[in-house]
């Protein structure tokens, strides 16, 4: 005997309706949180980006990415437990820290050493695990040196 649902036969619209409603299930496993406000940066110092999982759980064994408008190459990448380079834009190499000490608590951070005016804008942190994932967004806001500032003013 067959079940009820095979008795007629499904168009492609309710096939794509029934694989979008289960990626959205694989998807709910977890949600990734960031900064309510944006995150404050001068020109040249460091901006740290936190975000983190709730409901908290380990995340020592995810992927844990931030990207900016692409996903590849990502600002950093975190993966198989330690820092993937080879997917890290250029201009990223060398200036990122991964804050991993709280990673077994699902919560984690980037450091981005002297930043730029470039920098300022979106980005997201992200977080897979098997087929579930989540992202957050995050802002970042960078100022110019406050004495060239008031130095334009005058």
């Amino acid at each position: 005997m067959e079940p009820a649902a095979c008795l007629r036969p499904c168009s492609p619209a309710s096939f794509l309706l029934s694989f979008l409603d289960l990626l959205a299930l694989v998807s709910a496993q977890f949600t990734v949180v960031g900064p309510a406000e944006p995150i404050l940066a001068m020109v040249g110092e460091n901006a740290t980006l936190h975000c983190h999982l709730l409901p908290e759980k380990s995340a020592e064994d995810m992927e844990v990415r931030w990207f900016r408008s692409q996903f590849s190459p990502a600002v950093f990448v975190y993966k198989g437990r330690r820092a993937r380079t080879e997917e890290q834009m250029e201009e990223y190499r060398g200036r990122t820290t991964f804050l991993s000490r709280d990673l077994s608590k699902g919560s984690a951070a980037l450091v981005i050493r002297n930043v730029t005016a470039q920098e300022n804008g979106v980005y997201r942190c992200y977080f897979q695990e098997g087929r579930s994932y989540d992202e957050a967004i995050l802002r970042l806001l960078v100022a110019g040196e406050p004495l060239a500032l008031l130095h334009c003013l005058s």
